[in-house]
């Protein structure tokens, strides 16, 4: 028996969970059959731990605790091997005995050599084990995991909190009809906190702006340290840095420009190299890069691409540009609730106008504007929102404000538009 591996073992099964604000999360999409190996896959620190103790609690109802075991693979008194893994199973029968099931919650699995081999061993040789793994890599998402684990995994994208959480994790109870209730001041007010500080769980429950900030940070330099430049191998971090210090104060990212920019600032880079740091951002959940919106592949590539992050307060906290800009904010908070509900999304760009959002599955237009109230920016958004409509044949076009709703009729297109907090909220 490993005693690293007893030491971890016995202490879960004394501590158990902390206590939760539950997020929202339908247990009842992890199927009892077939069974499924269950992932999730996020950028660190948006709650992918909590929601592991989440499903725990709930599991505990219907199994007893010894059957239920969870490990953080970053614990450093665990050796990052794969015999940390084999003699897994071995340990905790040693310890309690064999059992009739066993629930292995495994964080951070990919800090491990040849996990996934070990996963789809146990996954298939063993009926009374059932695997709930987390990781920090989109290694772990549908679009990526292992060829050893196709249609063998249930993946689960977490991203930080969405408005809707949030809103519980501030104690702030939705009232019925709240465009006339004399709470919405202060839904306005949480909704400018939400976009300017973000949605990691931690910030969220922290007063002090000041310590917001210091956690923001931290939380960037553990993201790039261990996600991108120790797991990739990153020779010149500083290269690296700067070029997010670029991506943090850009709407767009040409990687042939930034490279010539970057070599103009002393920096001998490629567009090769850049090209992979933006892939390493985008696999450990911390940028995400959207091309325009084009059946031809040559005309996706050729133009820059948008650059939006996974939570608004590395925005506020790590710009300077955005730092008190609503509008990108907005846009941001958008796009990150668009992938939350799993969206295909694009940006539409034509001459002169342009478009947020395209979704291209459901013939869908978003525009985002903070203030609408001047007549030259309304009618620009508008106009760029007809003009995208009937160069692509899409009928659904929205127009999200701050709090502005209503409907703009014109003979082919009806834009709707919605508030962001009704929008984040589901209220379509």
């Amino acid at each position: 028996m490993r005693e690293d591996l007893a030491k971890v073992l016995v202490e879960w099964q004394e501590t158990w969970t902390p206590e939760l604000v539950e997020r929202d999360f339908d247990v009842s999409l992890i199927p009892d059959k077939p069974k499924k190996v269950v992932t999730f896959a996020g950028c660190r620190r948006s709650g992918k731990t909590y929601l592991m103790f989440q499903l725990i609690n709930e599991l505990s109802k219907k199994a007893p605790r010894e059957e239920i075991f969870y490990i953080n693979f970053e614990d450093e008194r665990l050796e990052k091997r794969t015999e940390t893994l084999t003699e897994l199973i071995p340990t905790i029968e040693e310890l309690y005995g064999k059992k009739d099931r066993l629930y292995l919650f495994l964080d951070e699995i990919q800090n491990i050599p040849g996990w996934d081999s070990w996963v789809r061993r146990v996954h298939d040789s063993r009926r009374d084990v059932r695997l709930f793994l987390s990781g920090s890599s989109s290694k772990l998402s549908s679009r990526e995991i292992p060829t050893s684990l196709r249609g063998r995994a249930l993946t689960f994208e977490v991203f930080p909190l969405s408005f809707r959480e949030f809103l519980r994790f501030k104690g702030f109870e939705i009232p019925e009809r709240l465009d006339f209730s004399p709470k919405k001041p202060v839904l306005l007010n949480l909704l400018r906190e939400y976009l300017l500080y973000g949605g990691f769980p931690e910030v969220v429950l922290t007063s002090d702006v000041r310590v917001k900030g210091l956690i923001v940070r931290d939380y960037f330099n553990t993201v790039i340290a261990l996600d991108v430049v120790e797991r990739y191998s990153i020779r010149n971090p500083e290269e690296l840095r700067t070029f997010i210090r670029l991506l943090l104060n850009s709407e767009y990212v040409s990687l042939s420009k930034t490279a010539k920019t970057m070599r103009s600032m002393g920096y001998s880079i490629s567009k090769s190299t850049l090209a992979s740091y933006l892939r390493y951002l985008e696999e450990c959940y911390f940028a995400f890069p959207l091309e325009v919106y084009s059946p031809k592949v040559r005309l996706r590539m050729q133009h820059p691409r948008k650059i939006y992050f996974v939570d608004t307060s590395f925005l506020t906290f790590l710009s300077v540009k955005f730092s008190e800009n609503m509008g990108r904010l907005m846009e941001n908070a958008v796009f990150i609730e668009l992938l939350r509900r799993r969206k295909e999304v694009n940006y539409a760009l034509g001459k002169n106008w342009e478009v947020d959002f395209v979704l291209p599955e459901e013939e869908t237009l978003i525009q985002v504007s903070y203030d609408i109230s001047g007549e030259e920016t309304f009618k620009r958004e508008v106009n760029a929102l007809r003009k995208a409509s009937r160069e692509f044949g899409f009928k659904n076009a929205l127009l999200i404000t701050w709090d502005v709703a209503g409907r703009v009729n014109g003979k082919d297109t009806t834009i709707e538009m919605i508030p962001l907090w009704r929008f984040l909220m589901g209220f379509t």
